[in-house]
């Protein structure tokens, strides 16, 4: 029995379940504080606080992993350039995000973002040459049919900005598929490292090249400022590190307890409760997202056991 548990590896997957869940805690916490920004700031300028300090847990992780003595070596143009890839694909997603949130439900916009693994399996099509099957194609039809009820596009309740989560969750779908050309020998901090570089250089060239901006009213809301950076940065780290130490099968049905995460804070903060936009739209989504997460599954197992036949 023993060795049976120990086969498991369950150490490593608490641990990434653990720093999964402080994630998505510190992604909707930023938000909630961007929200509460939105009115007196614009978005490319909260951007840039989010990115720029963002830098801060980074440095931290130096200090701590010794990483520092490595993120300058063994650079290739294929690294640099997948790194720029992701970085404009935070600098978008986060612009997108902070447009959705500041003008939409705190919950119906976080809840719109979780259409990224439809996107994931499509461009994995494209980009990695997968085989979608029927299972994944029927999560993708049914989780876009959820996105749908949630937008209703015919009614009243629809708005443009609705588009904007579903952006966020294919700049997302796109940074994710962006990780797997990167070599496995590349640390986590070193791939954080760079894409944070270019998504910093990305907000601040938006900062340059608009006007709208205000100027800080006072040091609460600087703190608050350079407090969504630091729970960004440390929330981006903690999903890579999750993600690199268990298979994202095992561990991409804990992304959707952001859903439940965000509704709580919408209603503690703003006196949000979008249940009738929410329900019966959410379920589709998530039941999307839990098929091909058991479809994933299903064929790792079958992979790993050709592997071990052979």
């Amino acid at each position: 029995m023993f060795t049976f548990l120990k086969s498991l590896n369950f150490g490593k997957i608490y641990i990434a379940i653990g720093s999964m869940l402080l994630g998505i805690l510190f992604v909707d916490s930023y938000g909630a504080i961007v929200k509460s920004l939105g009115d007196s700031y614009s978005t490319i300028q909260l951007t840039v606080f989010r990115n720029t300090f963002a830098i801060i847990p980074l440095l931290l992780l130096f200090l701590f992993s010794k990483e520092n003595l490595n993120v300058f070596k063994d650079l290739s143009k294929k690294f640099i350039f997948l790194c720029f890839i992701r970085g404009i694909c935070f600098t978008a997603m986060h612009l997108f995000y902070f447009i959705a949130i500041t003008n939409m439900n705190f919950a119906t916009a976080s809840t719109l973002t979780f259409s990224a693994p439809f996107f994931i399996a499509i461009l994995s099509i494209f980009f990695l040459g997968e085989k979608i099957g029927l299972y994944r194609w029927s999560a993708i039809i049914i989780g876009f049919l959820g996105v749908i009820m949630i937008m209703r596009p015919t009614t009243d309740l629809f708005s443009l900005y609705s588009i904007f989560p579903i952006l966020v969750a294919f700049c997302w779908a796109l940074a994710m598929i962006v990780l797997k050309f990167i070599p496995d020998y590349c640390s986590t901090a070193k791939i954080q490292f760079y894409s944070l570089i270019f998504s910093i250089l990305g907000s601040l060239a938006l900062f340059i090249f608009t006007s709208g901006h205000s100027e800080i009213k006072n040091y609460d809301h600087f703190l608050l400022m350079v407090l969504t950076g630091i729970l960004g940065g440390t929330a981006a780290i903690l999903f890579i590190y999750a993600y690199r130490l268990v298979t994202p099968s095992k561990l991409a049905s804990f992304e959707y307890l952001g859903i439940p995460s965000s509704f709580v804070l919408g209603w503690i903060f703003f006196n949000e409760a979008p249940l009738n936009q929410l329900f019966p739209g959410v379920i589709g989504i998530v039941l999307a997202g839990m098929i091909i997460i058991w479809r994933e599954s299903k064929l790792q197992k079958i992979s790993e056991g050709s592997k071990k036949f052979y």
